[in-house]
C-alpha cells in the first residue's frame, strides 16, 4: 500500500475523511480532509469572487470547502484522476499514524536573505 501525501484520502469506520499532509519514513501525518482543504485557499477578493460565481445564493463559509471535498471523493471513486480512498484500519497495518486535529498551513513568505 502506498499513500501519497495530498493525493489520497483515508476514511475511518464512521465516514470521516483524512488527508496525509506529511510523511517521514513509515509515518504518516494526517488531518481531517475538510480542515486540510479549508487551509488551501487564502481569504482574499479572488476567493470571494470564486465563491460568488459558484453559488447563486449566500452560503456558509464552509460550503465551498465541503463541496471541494465531495468533488475529490467523487473523482477518486470514479477514477477521474490518480489516487485512491483507503480504509484507516488497513492503512494502520502499513503505516504509523499521527493525527493532528489542529492542522494549519502557513502562507507566510519568508524574506530572502
Amino acid at each position: 500500500m502506498e499513500i501519497l501525501v495530498a493525493r489520497d484520502l483515508i476514511v475511518d469506520d464512521l465516514g470521516n475523511y483524512y488527508v496525509a499532509y506529511a510523511q517521514e519514513d513509515n509515518k504518516l501525518y494526517i488531518t481531517n480532509a475538510f480542515q486540510y482543504y479549508s487551509f488551501n485557499r487564502i481569504l482574499n477578493d479572488a476567493f470571494v469572487d470564486d465563491v460568488e460565481q459558484k453559488y447563486a445564493r449566500s452560503v456558509a463559509v464552509g460550503q465551498y470547502f465541503l463541496d471541494s471535498l465531495r468533488n475529490k471523493i467523487e473523482g477518486l471513486e470514479r477514477k477521474n484522476y490518480p489516487g485512491g480512498i483507503y480504509n484507516l484500519n488497513e492503512v494502520t497495518e502499513y503505516y504509523d499514524i499521527e493525527y493532528n486535529p489542529f492542522y494549519e498551513k502557513d502562507f507566510t513568505v519568508a524574506d530572502p536573505i
